[in-house]
């Protein structure tokens, strides 16, 4: 399951320059504003340029459930490419971002001059449902700690896990992502470091002993 992405980046790199052609001159947004509210529709979309966003929802109980990480040359808000319907996720910038926006009006004029980027839009949001769908799979996990194994080894195949050996996540984003308290993912990484199966530093943690992490996982 390495194949399963919790951080986008570089989706859409080949069509830059037909989005920076296309679309309105870059915005800044800085970090922590909210591009796109759950339950609102701005009628705009965004081509990101540098920087990251997070894509969340906010629970019943008021606590904010991560979905997925977008870097550059992705696309977001795409939840409101249809004006008639809500955003069911809000998304918001963690750091500094640069963004092209556009509207479904633009997006058309582009797939007419590039019908190359609507195939690409539909395996990116293909990829997109494959990581919710195995997110909401994952969550009925009752077991926490093969919650935790098993998101910890989607990372492993991928090329920054491979060039750095980290995974570049807090103990909180990891317990927004699996839906557990900080605590609970605390106490658990506890468990794990004691067992030499994984080591962890500041906003980042390393898996030392993939074998013993496979048998905590439930997939």
């Amino acid at each position: 399951m390495g194949d399963i992405q919790f951080v986008f980046e570089g989706n859409f790199l080949k069509y830059r320059t037909l989005f920076l052609e296309m679309c309105p001159p870059p915005m800044t947004i800085r970090r922590g504003s909210v591009l796109c509210a759950q339950c609102h529709t701005s009628g705009w979309m965004y081509y990101m340029l540098d920087g990251i966003s997070k894509v969340y929802i906010t629970t019943n109980d008021g606590n904010e459930r991560i979905i997925d990480f977008m870097k550059k040359d992705t696309l977001i808000g795409m939840d409101c490419i249809n004006p008639k319907h809500r955003s069911v996720v809000s998304i918001s910038s963690i750091t500094d971002m640069q963004v092209l926006p556009f509207t479904p009006e633009m997006l058309k004029k582009m797939l007419l001059k590039n019908p190359e980027l609507g195939f690409d839009l539909a395996v990116y949001y293909g990829e997109v449902l494959r990581q919710v769908a195995y997110t909401a799979g994952n969550m009925g996990i009752a077991d926490l700690m093969g919650r935790l194994a098993s998101f910890l080894l989607l990372f492993l195949d991928t090329p920054d896990y491979k060039e750095t050996q980290k995974i570049g996540l807090t103990q909180e984003e990891i317990a927004s992502f699996i839906n557990v308290s900080r605590a609970q993912v605390a106490k658990m990484f506890g468990k794990l470091r004691k067992e030499g199966i994984i080591a962890t530093g500041n906003r980042y943690v390393t898996v030392l002993d993939q074998k013993k992490l496979m048998e905590y996982s439930a997939f």
